[in-house]
């Protein structure tokens, strides 16, 4: 008969996503996610492979938890979904910029899951993203748009590291105002 198991996967998962997110995943060690999620080393084992596969498992957690196609997909499609895209960073609290946008940062030492998981993901929201700018009726090509919206959006989550976000919210405002 198996140990019961004394953790929920979503739990070990959040705290987890909070520590990668503020050291990175290269400077994580096992030790270290012990101590953040409170399950021993065997147990952590009996949930994931490896830490490959628990960080992995942790960029999953934070994609579905934070809902972008989802806010993409909102109704009327146009430039309040791209605006809420853009400052949705703005309040997080507790951490800085994005998981996302910090952990490519560290791209050519992650996994090749995480890396294909993020491109994957990368591209739905691209997606999402030109099929707003298409419903604004705008003249100006979608893609290219897409492209600046997305290099702009990991500027300022890489810059949320450095500065309060209340002084970005201005800087996104502008941004808008110019590719509109």
């Amino acid at each position: 008969m198996g140990r019961v198991k004394c953790f929920e996967r979503t739990d070990i998962l959040d705290k987890a996503i909070q520590l990668f997110w503020r050291k990175g995943y290269a400077d994580t060690s096992l030790s270290d996610l012990e101590k953040a999620t409170g399950v021993n080393k065997s147990g952590l084992y009996s949930e994931f492979k490896d830490k490959d596969d628990f960080f992995c498992e942790t960029l999953k957690r934070f994609s579905q938890s934070n809902c972008y196609l989802e806010n993409l997909s909102r109704e009327p499609l146009g430039w309040k979904n791209i605006e809420f895209f853009l400052k949705s960073k703005l309040t997080n609290k507790g951490q800085k910029g994005c998981y996302f946008s910090n952990t490519i940062r560290e791209y050519s030492i992650i996994p090749e899951e995480a890396k294909r998981f993020m491109e994957q993901t990368q591209l739905g929201v691209r997606n999402a993203m030109i099929e707003n700018i298409q419903a604004t009726g705008t003249e100006k090509n979608p893609e290219v748009l897409t492209d600046m919206i997305l290099t702009f959006h990991m500027g300022v989550n890489l810059k949320l590291n450095a500065v309060e976000p209340a002084l970005l919210e201005g800087e996104i405002d502008t941004f808008l105002a110019i590719i509109k």
